[in-house]
């Protein structure tokens, strides 16, 4: 068990707290943030300290972060805060939900935050500062490169190197044997079937409405022996 801080004290400092409390034996402390962005003394009934200041209020030698930052800035956020407190003296834990499958231990990072309902297949890396939202699957050999993040329902094929602050949308699949370069942006149910540069962007196009009230469409598509 570790004594912990929090990052902030909004969605994902909330986040973090709630999940925490009902599946891990670490005990949240206080939260911090810095100072301008302060508008409490306390948040969730715990002290709320800058961050400027924090190893005043707790030391690095006692208190541990997990800092659960958005992916602003291709995740840059969460890696410049992650890498202040690291200058600072503090070690982090990382947080993997129970509820999931584990065909052996998990070679994963500091400060990574890894929800439910996982499929993590073996020989898989992930790095330290990602997140990884509910029902992911990664095949095995992957590798999940530092400061990225996962969201819901995406597919990353055996062989495939996810390079640092990488950003997958929800429905994304990477095929087999591929390399996202670094701060690749894969938006929500694209498809990546080829390596990808630095810094580039895969979108899918959004779907167009039909010209049929949807009671019609059916109508047609029965008809067509298509339902």
């Amino acid at each position: 068990m570790s004594k912990l801080i929090l990052f902030g004290t909004g969605r994902g400092a909330d986040v973090a707290f709630r999940f925490l409390n009902r599946d891990s034996d670490h005990q949240v402390c206080g939260f911090s943030t810095d100072r301008k962005y302060i508008e409490r003394d306390t948040f969730r009934d715990l002290p709320v300290v800058a961050f400027e200041d924090v190893e005043r209020r707790f030391p690095p030698d006692k208190y541990k972060f997990l800092i659960l930052l958005g992916y602003q800035g291709m995740n840059g956020l969460r890696a410049q805060k992650y890498l202040a407190a690291k200058a600072k003296g503090y070690g982090f834990i990382s947080y993997v939900n129970s509820q999931f499958y584990r065909a052996e231990e998990l070679n994963i990072g500091e400060n990574c935050f890894i929800l439910d309902n996982q499929s993590i297949s073996l020989d898989v890396k992930i790095g330290n500062n990602v997140v990884m939202w509910s029902s992911n699957h990664i095949g095995d050999l992957s590798t999940i490169g530092d400061h990225s993040w996962l969201a819901s329902h995406v597919t990353v094929a055996a062989d495939v190197n996810v390079q640092p602050y990488c950003f997958l949308g929800i429905g994304a699949t990477v095929g087999n044997k591929l390399t996202l370069g670094q701060r690749t942006f894969v938006g929500a149910n694209s498809l990546v079937a080829s390596n990808t540069e630095e810094n580039s962007v895969h979108v899918s196009s959004a779907s167009e409405p039909v010209d049929l009230d949807s009671g019609a469409f059916m109508r047609v598509m029965m008809a067509k022996g298509k339902l």
